[in-house]
């Protein structure tokens, strides 16, 4: 388990992050992960799920930009229709990823892909972010997330050959139905992705037997990661 005691809270171009910046033993640095929040809430709440990483990957938790109340944040109003993504993950995407650059370029991080991962609304920013720069984006985990079917159609011709994505969901969801989870399974597999899935018996919140194969994915090279699909022991 990865112990977070050196969280430090920056700001890139008026936009809030915090930190964690490890001391590997070889002193090098090779990963570098994005942790994105869901609706309503900051850059404190993703920590938790950084505990089974690895403890040598940097890691930055950014603020979404709307904010809705005292310590709410989102990344868009949410609309009837979901937000296009095109157009305004794309511009979501851009700011984002050029304040990571900018950052990584100031400390002297040589890493030319980022790993990202996403809870709820920000498994689907992290999806918008694979899809829209896949040349630098590496690893995926979408936790409790869904892909909007009008992106779907949208990127009918996309090819997602060897990328390889972790998905979870907890089959008592409220929020992201467990249905619209394994209907991302399928589609991220028709297009060529490599897709490690877990679902546990759990509602908006990631299962413990979901939370042990996070840690797996991440400590794993991405040829590792196979197409397989995993239940978590709770569900039996």
């Amino acid at each position: 388990m990865t112990e977070l005691t050196e969280l430090k809270t920056i700001t890139i171009e008026n936009w809030p992050f915090k930190v964690f910046i490890p001391e590997p033993a070889d002193g090098q640095i090779k990963k570098v992960l994005l942790l994105l929040h869901g609706h309503l809430g900051d850059e404190n709440v993703m920590w938790i799920f950084a505990k089974p990483l690895p403890g040598d990957i940097v890691m930055l938790a950014p603020r979404a930009p709307l904010q809705l109340g005292p310590g709410q944040y989102s990344w868009h109003a949410i609309t009837p229709q979901w937000p296009a993504l095109k157009t305004t993950y794309a511009g979501l995407a851009a700011d984002l990823l050029s304040r990571v650059e900018m950052w990584t370029r100031q400390n002297s991080l040589s890493v030319s892909q980022f790993d990202v991962m996403g809870f709820s609304q920000g498994a689907i920013m992290a999806y918008a972010l694979s899809f829209l720069h896949p040349e630098k984006i590496g690893k995926v985990a979408a936790l409790a997330g869904f892909i909007p079917r009008t992106w779907q159609a949208e990127l009918g011709d996309i090819n997602l050959a060897g990328r390889p994505y972790f998905l979870a969901n907890g089959t008592e969801d409220e929020v992201v139905p467990v249905e619209q989870a394994r209907q991302a399974v399928k589609w991220l597999k028709e297009k060529g992705a490599q897709v490690t899935y877990c679902e546990g018996q759990t509602g908006h919140k990631l299962s413990a037997g979901c939370f042990k194969d996070l840690g797996s994915y991440f400590r794993s090279p991405p040829t590792d990661q196979g197409d397989h699909d995993q239940e978590d022991p709770q569900r039996a």
